[in-house]
């Protein structure tokens, strides 16, 4: 067992190692005043573009099977982006203002292969990942070396575009509560109601006619690391919900589904803390509900303590991947009180 000094040094140490990719920062001029003109396109969707027959042969199919291969964790099948295409005749500027941008540049003057990510060039906000290889073979390899470098990049600005948004509908009375109460800052978005709130355990919840997104937060003394083993953190999730996430049937209350999507726990950087990220599938015991959950377990190491965010969300007839990155957004905009 390690001791509590053993786990800060092991969250100081901790850190995500990324590719050699060259990120580029641009400032350009567009038709709005000083700044850029506003980026198009809808959540997750991602335009590539590259000749006709790149497109519609292997090199397609494979960007096809990196880019659109379905997302873990989801009761039903749903891509990770939705892909479009242009060839480089098409690609004028009603495409350049396309949010997400990748662009494969093949030929035997890019005697280097490279990648490399420019943000808002032609739009704001706006990322664009080069794709610069000699032949399609390198490009093969390459994307399949670095495909999770680069979906990354897009799932962090597709984070980045919601929170923005909801940092702008932010509701400050339950900001507020979540500093007080938990020496936490969240950026919640107006539409959420505090369903249960004491000194262990707190519940925000959206409910629409269609679906209802869910975060939940709570902390408890540090003791050692097996509290971040993922055996742990399922055990105290389904004590928790057990106790206050009830269903719409007496007695049902929500447990976490482990037979048929078994959850999985990973060590992440969570704004520069040492967390463990837990994705799974909920259910109702004693009820007909179900859906996707994300949850962070995160080391407060000046206060000894770990701080639980959870976030659960119930659409049953509705798409679920960008519902859930909303979600993941407020739970990731969630810093420590110093």
């Amino acid at each position: 067992m390690k001791t509590f000094s053993d786990i800060r040094q092991l969250a100081f140490i901790f850190t995500i190692s990324l590719f050699s990719i060259v990120l580029i920062n641009c400032t350009g001029g567009g038709t709005q005043g000083r700044g850029l003109m506003s980026s198009s396109g809808r959540s997750g969707e991602l335009l590539v573009v590259c000749t006709n027959s790149q497109w519609k042969g292997v090199l397609g199919d494979s960007l096809q099977a990196i880019f659109m291969r379905s997302l873990e964790f989801l009761p039903q099948n749903e891509p990770l982006f939705n892909l479009s295409h242009i060839d480089n005749e098409g690609f004028t500027p009603i495409y350049q203002k396309q949010r997400n941008i990748l662009h494969l540049n093949i030929g035997s003057e890019f005697t280097t292969a490279s990648v490399k990510v420019i943000k808002n060039k032609w739009a704001s906000p706006q990322l664009i990942v080069y794709i610069e290889v000699a032949d399609e073979e390198e490009a093969m390899r390459l994307l399949s070396e670095r495909k999770n470098t680069i979906t990354d990049f897009y799932l962090n600005s597709e984070i980045k575009r919601f929170q923005r948004a909801q940092k702008s509908q932010i509701d400050n009375s339950i900001h507020k509560k979540i500093e007080r109460n938990y020496s936490l800052s969240m950026v919640v978005p107006q539409g959420f109601i505090v369903a249960v709130q004491n000194d262990e355990f707190c519940w925000l919840r959206k409910e629409t006619k269609y679906w209802g997104q869910s975060v939940l937060m709570y902390v408890q003394n540090y003791s050692d690391t097996n509290m971040f083993l993922h055996s742990h953190i399922v055990s105290l999730r389904n004590q928790m919900t057990k106790k206050y996430v009830f269903g719409s049937v007496d007695s049902s209350y929500m447990i976490v589904e482990e037979k048929y999507i078994p959850p999985q726990s990973e060590k992440v950087n969570f704004n520069d803390l040492y967390a463990v990220k837990t994705q799974g599938i909920w259910k109702m015991h004693g009820d007909f509900m179900g859906g996707p959950f994300i949850t962070y377990t995160i080391l407060d190491a000046k206060r000894k303590r770990v701080v639980t965010l959870d976030g659960f969300l119930y659409a049953p007839t509705d798409d679920k991947r960008d519902l859930l990155r909303q979600i993941d957004a407020i739970l990731l905009s969630t810093r420590l009180i110093e």
